[in-house]
């Protein structure tokens, strides 16, 4: 008897069809506690010790201004690292103002924020997140990441010792769409060579799992749930829930 086949190898008319998932990036496979709203705060405690203000304080001025606020607009003109952000820094600093910062510590502090932001020593990877990529290699899947993040994205993923699980990566900064814009789906699945089947595993509902089935490509959300969505309270579900969802496709 011949052996089982791989849900991500299997003999198609084309020849053998190689499977793929697609993640998201922040809060799926690692996390910057607090995120934007602690980075500034960080930056700004190196400007103004003693300051006084929260992350709760600049949240409100950080609601919009974001590209991904936007996400049905293009914006290839901000593909270049030092354009994407220099054009965020103006919501960064309005938020810092907003919460009662006077213009020019807001204007130093928030110049900090690319240097902040990407600092490896504030990113952590989630336990589960090597062994299900570790699982997923070991099944023959291709893994790609599809991230509404800053450029620097790919520097990240190697500091935390993770880039080379990735045939693919992209970040919105660099490909100028954000999820869950059509594009953004269109180029990973041309970077991946149109592969079947494809997952896309993220934590956002809309952005991540809507999106990608808008796309024609099944989702599964992890970390935190929401009505309507195939749910994964972990990534070594997420996994499993892969291999028995392709098994018959």
């Amino acid at each position: 008897m011949a052996p089982a086949e791989s849900p991500a190898h299997r003999e198609g008319a084309h020849g053998t069809l190689t499977g793929a998932v697609i993640w998201d990036f922040d809060e799926t496979l690692a996390r910057r506690p607090g995120g934007w709203r602690h980075m500034l705060v960080d930056a700004l405690d190196l400007e103004s010790p003693g300051h006084g203000v929260t992350a709760t304080d600049v949240e409100p001025g950080l609601r919009r201004g974001f590209p991904w606020h936007d996400p049905e607009r293009g914006h290839p003109e901000l593909s270049d690292p030092d354009r994407w952000w220099a054009n965020l820094q103006p919501v960064l600093r309005g938020a810092l103002v907003q919460a009662g910062v006077s213009e020019p510590v807001a204007e130093r502090a928030s110049s900090r924020a690319r240097f902040e932001y990407t600092r490896l020593d504030r990113w952590a990877v989630f336990p589960d997140t090597e062994p299900a990529l570790n699982r997923l290699r070991e099944l023959g899947w291709r893994q790609a990441i599809l991230s509404n993040h800053c450029p620097e994205l790919p520097d990240l993923l190697a500091g935390l010792g993770i880039r080379d699980y990735f045939e693919v990566v992209l970040t919105s900064a660099a490909i100028g769409f954000e999820k869950p814009h059509p594009e953004a789906y269109a180029r990973a699945l041309h970077d991946l060579g149109n592969p079947h089947p494809v997952w896309m595993v993220g934590d956002n509902p809309e952005v991540d799992v809507a999106g990608a089935r808008r796309c024609g490509i099944p989702g599964i959300l992890v970390r935190r749930p929401a009505p309507g969505f195939d749910y994964a309270p972990d990534l070594a579900t997420a996994v499993e829930m892969i291999e028995r969802g392709s098994a018959g496709a």
